[in-house]
């Protein structure tokens, strides 16, 4: 086997590499990359149990030399190729003694292949499946909204394989609306969105590291125009000429959370987003594990923060508000969770609906919540 990439397919050889990397920890952790040289082709095929994948390059962006095989450890390949980003050219060449020697300039490295063989290329047959087309900026949008909620969550094995962990994209058949749903059981995370070119209802549920996994690799395709998805046999896949992705649904009965999101309020309030995030870093000074929960008082048009602990002190801060409606009142949060949802917020302008002290307490950005809203749950106090 000998071939030669460029800075392009170095680029697209490096994405798929982190695909792999970061879709291992839903599975067996098959750090496995089977590289094949076939047909003036260079293949790229994954398997780690949880997704399948496949990049061909049939183009200028590798000098094609002589067919073969090897698979390589992918945190090693990865590795290597980002070291190497800068070279304009990288040659690989497997060598008699079954060496793989990677060279570029005065730098070479002679990789051993793993002994081990991946599955089977899937012909990734789409007979059966059913098409859905959606804006990709859709998918887009979603993915950096909830990417940063999503780095938060528990890595036990509970949490990575619980239907809660997932994110829940359903349109019901009466309905033009698409409703994207994440929690952590603590929070819950919404987006709605009016697609014209779904006409159809349908359900999915997918791991947030899928969702991560198919904006990168699908991206500069078709980051303004429509994609299909594929669905079934409790499989996903997306496909274009030179790459394929097939992976596992999440499956099992989501819970329908979006109507904890309507209820009628009883107190509104709005605060600008900067002052009230000071103010938690402040409140937590005395809190670095994060473990206890701060005290919230609405008293006329003032939010107080207030958080006790019986071997450290105690800490107190005075906000001013802008209500809209309701009285005085008082609720408990985690404030660690309060603050990375309020950094997850654009608009500055940040609304809390509230009915109970212990019922969800919803936040949206003043702009932003025709689109995006959040809920806390709040905890007892005494």
């Amino acid at each position: 086997m000998n071939f030669c990439i460029n800075e392009f397919s170095n680029s697209k050889i490096r994405e798929f590499l982190q695909m792999n990397l970061n879709t291992n920890s839903l599975s067996d952790r098959r750090e496995e990359i089977l590289v094949r040289c076939k047909n003036k082709n260079l293949i790229l095929y994954s398997d780690n149990g949880c997704t399948r994948c496949k990049l061909v390059f049939s183009d200028s962006s590798v000098k094609y030399k002589r067919q073969g095989e090897a698979v390589l450890n992918s945190k090693i390949f990865l590795s290597l190729l980002e070291n190497l980003k800068a070279y304009k050219e990288i040659n690989f060449e497997k060598l008699e003694n079954s060496l793989l020697r990677v060279s570029s300039k005065k730098f070479e490295c002679n990789l051993i292949p793993l002994v081990s063989k991946l599955p089977e290329e899937d012909e990734f047959s789409l007979q059966d499946y059913e098409k859905i087309t959606l804006p990709f900026d859709i998918l887009l949008a979603v993915n950096t909204k909830f990417k940063d909620f999503y780095k938060s969550f528990s890595s036990t094995a509970f949490q990575k394989k619980s239907i809660l962990r997932s994110i829940n994209l359903r349109k019901a058949s009466a309905s033009e609306e698409l409703q994207v749903l994440l929690t952590d059981s603590y929070r819950i995370l919404l987006a709605r969105f009016s697609p014209e070119s779904s006409k159809s209802m349908f359900e999915l549920s997918l791991q947030p590291e899928i969702l991560n996994s198919i904006v990168t690799l699908f991206r500069e395709q078709f980051e303004t125009k429509e994609i299909d998805l594929y669905v079934g046999n409790e499989h996903l896949v997306v496909s274009t000429e030179y790459l394929i992705f097939k992976t596992k649904l999440q499956t099992g009965s989501y819970p329908n959370l979006i109507e904890l999101f309507d209820f009628e309020e009883s107190i509104n309030f709005s605060i600008n987003k900067n002052l009230l995030i000071s103010a938690i870093e402040r409140n937590l000074l005395l809190s670095p594990q994060n473990t206890l929960f701060t005290t919230y008082k609405i008293v006329e048009n003032n939010l107080i923060l207030e958080f006790r602990d019986s071997a450290k002190g105690s800490v107190r801060e005075e906000l001013e508000i802008s209500k809209a409606r309701g009285g005085d009142t008082q609720f408990a949060l985690n404030s660690s969770l309060l603050r990375q949802l309020l950094k997850n917020i654009g608009d500055q302008e940040i609304i809390f609906s509230l009915t109970e002290s212990f019922k969800p307490i919803l936040l949206f950005g003043r702009e932003e919540g025709k689109y995006f809203k959040q809920l806390i749950l709040p905890l007892k106090y005494s």
